[in-house]
């Protein structure tokens, strides 16, 4: 097993591919089981540095479709891709989230975004809870009916009361670790589809 800081097959395999981080391999085990994305669609990816979500997404919904890519930090890796749109910004500021309702609505939401990790697992799950909070309120706001969600969120005792919030706003919630997971790290993500409002 590699240590976690040398870089797995996955990292490898990341770099040989062009992507900025082997997290798309998460997303992409996800959307082989549950087709989250399709051709045209529109995309929201919160917290998306350093873009290999969005670089995923972007093939996925080709020239017809647009990915909204979102995150604190600047996303230069994603400059000149064509079908995609950056938005440097925090998801709670009214300023951004007009940004992000102006671009919408989105066929589908996706996040791996975390929260800056302080070591205080209990602080760290409750902060990764909050911003899945934020990311279920903008379904209300921005995702069209039938459409799809998957959110990562640090396990700590809330991910079962969040399930059953992905469950109540949409047609099947499940949780789930994809195996690009490292087997030490303690995330899991939601995936919610066939958005009911």
């Amino acid at each position: 097993m590699a240590r976690r800081d040398q870089p797995d097959r996955y990292a490898k395999q990341a770099r040989r591919e062009g992507y900025a981080a082997r997290s798309v391999y998460k997303l992409e085990e996800l959307q082989h089981r549950f087709a989250l994305i399709q051709p045209a669609m529109r995309v929201l990816d919160v917290g998306a540095a350093p873009g290999s979500w969005s670089q995923l997404a972007s093939k996925i919904v080709g020239n017809r479709g647009c990915i909204v890519a979102v995150d604190l930090a600047d996303l230069p890796g994603l400059d000149g891709v064509k079908n995609v749109e950056t938005i440097c910004g925090d998801i709670h500021d009214p300023e951004v989230i007009e940004r992000i309702v102006g671009l919408g609505p989105y066929d589908a939401i996706i996040s791996d975004a975390a929260p800056r990790t302080s070591g205080n697992r209990s602080l760290d799950t409750t902060r990764s809870a909050a911003i899945v909070e934020q990311v279920l309120w903008l379904c209300e706001r921005v995702l069209a009916r039938e459409g799809n969600l998957v959110a990562k969120l640090f396990q700590g005792g809330e991910e079962q009361l969040l399930l059953q919030e992905v469950r109540r706003r949409f047609a099947t919630g499940r949780l789930l670790k994809p195996k690009a997971s490292r087997d030490e790290s303690f995330e899991v993500f939601l995936v919610g589809t066939g958005y009911e409002g």
